[in-house]
């Protein structure tokens, strides 16, 4: 378990050279999204902040039969302006890449078809749409709300496997001491870590013909 970033990854086949499909993601990435982009030998690094957490995206672009794959990995760091991550509480970052392959599609769209149309771009589109804007704010105010709330199940865990009394918030707050504290602590701290590495791997990967 990474404890400095969490790891999220995503890919993508586009029905392009990877010529193109490697000049609209460096387009997308570095014009649209603002965010800072180094060469790397099979793709490039973009570096930026996402949800006020510092982030890093390895793009990874390959040919694949007669389009181009482009592989996204995104570190992003824990420790925020908001507060430590411990889990991708309602998918948030997974929802991100989606957005920014969806924006690497777009870019693709506008050097194919020689448009200069931003009014199709995702990111603006999310920007412009009311009800996006109320379904962002619900989703960060819930993402907080159940971040905090992992975060003080899982500092009772510590506590309760350290000393033997485990407090459990919720409706009906309770608390376990002796032996049976220590094995529930043991037993959530070990969910918590499997889930956080299974939210690792990401989603399947996408296809797009």
């Amino acid at each position: 378990m990474d404890w400095k970033y969490k790891h999220f990854y995503q890919e993508r086949v586009f029905p392009a050279s990877r010529d193109l499909v490697s000049e609209s993601a460096r387009t997308f990435m570095g014009e649209s999204l603002g965010w800072r982009v180094t060469d790397t030998p099979d793709g490039f690094t973009a570096q930026g902040h996402s949800f006020s957490h510092r982030a890093i995206a390895n793009l990874r672009i390959q040919s694949a039969g007669a389009g181009t794959k482009v592989a996204v990995e995104l570190l992003v760091a824990r420790a925020g302006g908001r507060g430590f991550m411990l889990f991708d509480v309602g998918g948030y970052y997974n929802i991100q890449i989606r957005k920014w392959l969806d924006g690497i599609q777009w870019s693709l769209h506008q050097k194919l078809t020689g448009s200069h149309d931003e009014s199709t771009n995702p990111l603006v589109l999310a920007e412009n749409k009311p009800a996006a804007c109320i379904f962002n704010g619900c989703l960060l105010f819930i993402v907080a709300t159940f971040a905090l709330y992992f975060l003080v199940i899982f500092i009772s865990a510590v506590v309760g496997l350290l000393t033997g009394h485990l407090f459990l918030l919720g409706s009906g707050s309770s608390s376990i001491h002796g032996i049976w504290a220590r094995i529930l602590s043991a037993l959530i701290l070990v969910f918590g870590a499997f889930a956080d590495l299974r939210s690792d791997f990401g989603c399947s990967p996408e296809r797009i013909i």
